[in-house]
C-alpha cells in the first residue's frame, strides 16, 4: 500500500480538470470526433492530474476516464477523477473503449505530434482500423491560456529565479568553466524548490531547465531551435555549458527555467566581471529597449507576429539586425513563447504565426543578440496577458549584474 502521505499532490481540483476536458470537449463537437485519447505526460497531468503511465479517454460530452497501468495505486492518490482504472495490457484499453462508448467510434483523436508511430499503428489495429486524426492543436489550444492555479505554480518558478540570481555574485568568478558556474546555479534552484526537470514538445527537443553561456563561446551555434544554446561538453549532447573558462570583462547570460507543480517559469539575465565593451552594452540598451515597449504597449489582440516584426525592427534600426535571436542565417524567427507545463508552449511570438494576445496567455519574452567571437546579452522576462495589457511576473530587474572580481 502507498501512504498518501509520502507523495507530493498537484493541487489541481475536480472542478478545474472537468474545466479542462470540457475545453477539448467541445473542440471534439466542432470536429465531430467521438473521443480523444491521451497519453502523452504533460498534456496526461494536464487532464488527470498525475503521469502514472496510461491513457486518459475524454469523450464529447466531457466524461473523463483515466486507465492507469503503472503505478494505478499511485494514480489514484494522485488524480482527483472519480474513473481511474488500473491496466495491465494494451489490448484492455479496448474494452474500456467499448464500455465507454458502447462500441468501438470510427474516429478517434490522438495528439499526433507527439504520438510515436508505431504507437499510432497499434492504436489502429487495436480499435479496429478506426481513422485516428490528429488533435494535436486542440490540447495545444487548450492548454494555451492558464488557470488561476497554473499561474499560480509559474509565480513560484518565478520566485526561484529571483532567489538564484540573486546567488550569482557569491558564486561566480574569473577562471570558472561554464559547467561548473551552471551547476552551482542549478543547486542553487533545487535549494528553492525548482523540481528538477523541464519538458519540451517536439521531435529531438531537449528540455534544458537552466544554461550558463559566457563570452565566445555563447555565440556558438547548436541545434536547438533557439538563439543560444551552448557547447555543451560532448557532441552527443551539444548543449548547455561546457569547458569554456569565463573571462573579466565578457559577457555571461543565465537562462533558467526552474518550475514547481510541473510549471517552468522561462528567464534570462546578463551579468558581466568587471564591465562590458561599449559595443555589448549598447547593445544590452536595445534588448532594454524592446521589453520597455513591449511591457507599455503589448495589448490582447495583437497579433504575435506584429511583435517579432517591432522587435526586429529595433534591432535594424540600432544596426544590429544581423546579430538578433542569432546571427546571420542561423538567426531564429520568434521573440518570445508560451509557457506553462511545457517549455515551448503556444501561442509563439514570431515570423508570421497565426496567434494573437488572449487573456490568460502566459508568455517569455526573450530579446537576444549574438556576436561572433564576442558571445551574446539576453534579457528574458515572463508576462501575463491580461485584459487591458501584459502583467509582468518576473521580479528580478533588468540592470546588467556585475559579478565581483575576486581574483
Amino acid at each position: 500500500m502507498i501512504n498518501p502521505a509520502l507523495l507530493p499532490l498537484s493541487g489541481v481540483t475536480r472542478q478545474e480538470l472537468t474545466q479542462r476536458a470540457q475545453c477539448l470537449s467541445e473542440k471534439l463537437k466542432q470536429a465531430g470526433l467521438p473521443l480523444a485519447i491521451i497519453g502523452y505526460n504533460p498534456d496526461l497531468f494536464y487532464f488527470t492530474g498525475s503521469v502514472q503511465a496510461g491513457y486518459a479517454l475524454i469523450t464529447q460530452e466531457g466524461e473523463t476516464v483515466y486507465l492507469a497501468r503503472k503505478d494505478p495505486e499511485r494514480a489514484r492518490v494522485e488524480s482527483p477523477l472519480e474513473k481511474v482504472i488500473p491496466f495491465s495490457r494494451f489490448r484492455e484499453i479496448k474494452e474500456a473503449v467499448r464500455n465507454l462508448m458502447g462500441g468501438i467510434p470510427r474516429r478517434v483523436m490522438l495528439p499526433l505530434d507527439v504520438v510515436p508511430a508505431d504507437l499510432f499503428l497499434r492504436f489502429k489495429e487495436l480499435l479496429d482500423r478506426a481513422h485516428i486524426e490528429d488533435g494535436s492543436a486542440m490540447v495545444r489550444e487548450c492548454r494555451m491560456i492558464k488557470s488561476p492555479s497554473e499561474l499560480e505554480n509559474i509565480l513560484k518558478g518565478v520566485e526561484i529565479y529571483d532567489k538564484t540570481i540573486r546567488q550569482m555574485p557569491r558564486l561566480i568568478h574569473a577562471g570558472m568553466s561554464e559547467a561548473v558556474a551552471e551547476g552551482m546555479l542549478m543547486l542553487e534552484m533545487r535549494r528553492y524548490g525548482h523540481q528538477g526537470l523541464v519538458r519540451m514538445r517536439g521531435w529531438n527537443q531537449e528540455g534544458i531547465d537552466g544554461c550558463l553561456y559566457a563570452g565566445k563561446a555563447a555565440a556558438i551555434p547548436t541545434f536547438l531551435d533557439a538563439p543560444l544554446g551552448g557547447v555543451g561538453m560532448t557532441p552527443a549532447i551539444a548543449l548547455r555549458g561546457g569547458t569554456y573558462e569565463i573571462q573579466r570583462g565578457e559577457p555571461i547570460v543565465f537562462d533558467a527555467s526552474p518550475g514547481m507543480g510541473g510549471y517552468v517559469s522561462d528567464q534570462t539575465r546578463t551579468a558581466v566581471i568587471g564591465r562590458l565593451s561599449n559595443k555589448i552594452e549598447e547593445a544590452y540598451g536595445v534588448v532594454r529597449e524592446m521589453i520597455q515597449r513591449f511591457e507599455a504597449e503589448a495589448r490582447p489582440g495583437d497579433p504575435c507576429s506584429d511583435w517579432f516584426k517591432k522587435m526586429e525592427s529595433m534591432a535594424e534600426c540600432a544596426g544590429l539586425s544581423e546579430n538578433f535571436m542569432g546571427y546571420g542565417k542561423r538567426r531564429v524567427r520568434y521573440v518570445g513563447h508560451g509557457i506553462g507545463l511545457e517549455l515551448n508552449e503556444w501561442p509563439v511570438v514570431g515570423e508570421r504565426l497565426p496567434w494573437r494576445f488572449e487573456p490568460g496567455m502566459v508568455l517569455a519574452i526573450e530579446p537576444k543578440l549574438v556576436f561572433p567571437e564576442i558571445g551574446a546579452v539576453g534579457l528574458e522576462n515572463d508576462y501575463l496577458v491580461t485584459s487591458t495589457g501584459v502583467s509582468r511576473l518576473s521580479i528580478t530587474d533588468d540592470e546588467i549584474i556585475s559579478l565581483p572580481d575576486q581574483a
